[in-house]
């Protein structure tokens, strides 16, 4: 049976105009996805900035903890030094208030001494007044009576007063002695005294020097708990920015993780559009015979990969999938090889590290290191994949193994 002239055109034209507006709508789309991976390229770049930026609030943070710990070690030994100060001050002020109180027990006793000694010699010298008034008063009448009578009663006279003036004489050597035991007691008590004022004196400078000793403790406990307080400030400090490096972080993993799916959406439209391309064009609208079957059609050659040099991150994923083969890698290491280098780079050929100066895709510290794969090193991202490659199949044997450790230890 013919199919009418007419309605082959009408459905020449239908056709004709639903393949317009897919094209249409599939270069809408491809400029929608090409608007969004843009937004996500620069998400990406604005994600790695912050945690770039958060790092290096991190490292200032760690900075600033380390100082403040070396000054609290700082204060803590100087409180024990202090402590120790004020413990050696006031043992000594104890050893001098003992010193003292023996000093002033010593200058007791010598007053005592002194006050007895005194009472003896004030008692030998009333005896020896009263003996003199006895004998006084005793011998007068005998001298009378030996006027009158004979030589003999003279004679015993004279023997007896020659005994009292003897007796005298011994009280008189006993005062004597009492008196220069007396002068050595009152030596001694000065010496108790001057003693007692020299224990007073160091009693006197070891209380100064606890009250120093302790005001520089009382100072060195303040500076202390300054010190602490100031090293809590820097931790909560160096807590809050390791807090935002893990918030950057996971903005910069969404971002990727975003960029790689618009990625994944631009190549499957890519891969529509080349069948679509591929697909018999329809009949045309002026013929009336039937369309003939379509010729077979060869399958388009594999794109080229990506050429070297200032490539998106994209590229330069596409760039190291195509390389894995040389280096006898499969599909299932190029996610572990996404994972480190999107952590390190984002895959951005021109990341540098503003700390340590590492470069590039892999992150090449120094970047010179890169020379060895090409002497376009710093701007070519080819040049760079290569040689990270390398690095990583001498190293770490496979990207797997390499991401493996940079997940224990944040570096490879």
């Amino acid at each position: 049976m013919r199919v009418p002239t007419a309605l082959r055109r009408y459905v020449g034209i239908a056709v004709a105009v639903m393949m317009t507006f897919s094209l249409f709508t599939a270069y809408a789309q491809a400029e929608d996805l090409n608007s969004q991976k843009n937004k996500a390229d620069a998400a990406v770049g604005n994600a790695q900035a912050g945690v770039d930026a958060a790092k290096k609030a991190l490292l200032q943070a760690e900075a600033l903890v380390s100082d403040a710990e070396s000054k609290y070690a700082a204060a803590q030994s100087v409180l024990a030094a202090a402590q120790r100060t004020a413990n050696e001050a006031v043992r000594i002020q104890a050893e001098r208030a003992k010193e003292l109180y023996a000093a002033e027990q010593a200058l007791i006793q010598a007053t005592i001494q002194v006050q007895i000694g005194q009472s003896k010699i004030d008692t030998q010298q009333k005896a020896i007044n009263a003996y003199a008034r006895a004998i006084v008063q005793d011998s007068m009448p005998l001298v009378s009576v030996a006027m009158l009578f004979n030589l003999n009663t003279t004679a015993s006279l004279a023997n007896r007063v020659q005994w009292n003036e003897t007796v005298l004489m011994n009280n008189q050597i006993d005062l004597d002695n009492l008196r220069k035991l007396q002068l050595e007691l009152v030596a001694a008590q000065d010496a108790c005294e001057e003693a007692r004022q020299l224990a007073e004196e160091a009693r006197q400078a070891a209380d100064r020097q606890v009250e120093i000793a302790q005001a520089a403790q009382q100072a060195a406990e303040q500076a202390q708990e300054a010190a602490q307080a100031a090293l809590g400030e820097v931790m909560t400090m160096r807590d809050m920015a390791a807090k935002l490096v893990s918030a950057k972080g996971a903005e910069l993993t969404a971002a990727q993780d975003e960029l790689k799916a618009i990625n994944a959406k631009i190549a499957e439209e890519k891969r529509k559009e080349s069948e679509a391309a591929n697909q018999p064009k329809p009949p045309s609208s002026s013929s009336s015979s039937p369309p003939s079957p379509p010729k077979p059609t060869s399958a388009p050659p594999p794109a080229p990969p990506p050429p070297g040099g200032a490539l998106t991150p994209a590229q330069a994923q596409s760039a190291a999938y195509g390389m894995l083969g040389a280096y006898g890698w499969g599909d299932a290491q190029f996610q572990c090889l996404v994972n480190l280098w999107n952590r390190e780079s984002g895959w951005r050929w021109n990341a540098e590290n503003p700390y340590s100066g590492a470069y590039g895709i892999p992150q090449s510290l120094p970047g010179s290191k890169m020379a060895s794969a090409g002497a376009d090193w710093k701007t070519n991202a080819v040049t760079q994949i290569k040689w990270g490659l390398g690095y990583i199949k001498n190293r770490y044997t496979t990207p797997c193994g390499a991401w493996s450790f940079f997940q224990s230890n944040n570096w490879y």
